[in-house]
This record gives C-alpha cells, sequence and structure tokens, in this order.
C-alpha cells in the first residue's frame, strides 16, 4: 500500500540517524540501530520503546537540527507502528477489490499499474461506481496509516465515508 518510502527505508533513516547521534547522547542505541536494520520487522512493542526513548531520553537533548530530526523519527516510528498493525487487511481488501473491478489478479503493485493505464485510456468509466468505492476506500486506508489527525481524513470519517 505505501509507495515511498517504504517501511524498511523509514526504518533504516531513523538507525542511520541514531548513529549520527549516539555520540551526542549517554544512552547506548546500538541495540535500536540492529534492531532497525535488521531484514525482520522490529516488533510493534520495540518501536514503542525507541519512541519513549525519543521522547524521553534523547529529544530533550537535543538541539536544532538534530532534534527537528527526532520529531520526525519519533513520527516515522508511529507511521510504521501503523502499517505493521494495518497493512496486512488494508492490502488484502484492496487487492480484492482491483482484482473485481479489473477481471483480473495478480500482484498488487502491477493491477493499480494495470487500473492507471485503463483509466487514462479510458477503458474505465470514472463514474464506475465499484472503482469510485475502490479509489475512496484505498485513500481512506492510505490516510488511517499515514495521517490519521489529517482533518481532510476526521471530516470524510464524520461524513461516514466508507472506509475498510
Amino acid at each position: 500500500m505505501r509507495s515511498e518510502p517504504s517501511t524498511y527505508e523509514l526504518l533504516d533513516a531513523i538507525a542511520n540517524f541514531f548513529e549520527d547521534i549516539k555520540e551526542l547522547v549517554s544512552d547506548n542505541l546500538d541495540d535500536y540501530i540492529f534492531s532497525l536494520k535488521s531484514e525482520i520487522p522490529p516488533e510493534v512493542s520495540l518501536l514503542e520503546e525507541i519512541i519513549d526513548t525519543l521522547d524521553n531520553n534523547l529529544i530533550p537533548l537535543l538541539k536544532g537540527h538534530n532534534r527537528f530530526f527526532a520529531f520526525v523519527a519519533k513520527n516515522s516510528l508511529k507511521i510504521c507502528i501503523r502499517e505493521i498493525k494495518l497493512i496486512d487487511n488494508y492490502e488484502r481488501l484492496e487487492k480484492e477489490r482491483l482484482n473485481e473491478i479489473l477481471n483480473a489478479d495478480g500482484d498488487i503493485k502491477e493491477l493499480n499499474k494495470d487500473l492507471c493505464e485503463r483509466i487514462k485510456n479510458k477503458k474505465i468509466d470514472l463514474e464506475n461506481h465499484f472503482l469510485q468505492q475502490h479509489l475512496i476506500k484505498t485513500t481512506m486506508a492510505k490516510l488511517s496509516i499515514d495521517q490519521p489527525k489529517y482533518s481532510g481524513y476526521l471530516k470524510a470519517l464524520e461524513d461516514n465515508y466508507p472506509k475498510d
């Protein structure tokens, strides 16, 4: 579901940030760096622990750009947590909708590419109810991960827009 950057890229960037600041802080960040760079995504509990460390131990000590990047890291970790918790179900539902709309099966990226081509070439009607519902549900799912406090998303929830 996520386009760019991937969860792994976010975690790697946070690990690189920790490597850059580890000499500036008293906390030993090596275990976090190792876990964030792992091929296996860290457990949500570890990501929550890292957020707590950022909040309580690192952000208060950092200044300027490093402080700003610590806040970015914290927000990125929150996105990663939401994605880890929600992505499998969202992608399954998105793929099911794409299969139905396109009458095709395949990789979700390829199905999305096919959908874009069909829209571009006017082979699928933009007034198609299933297409509209798919686009709304997919957008709502992405916003629930990336921007759950975004006013437009909250308004859509309030207005009972369909979501997965």
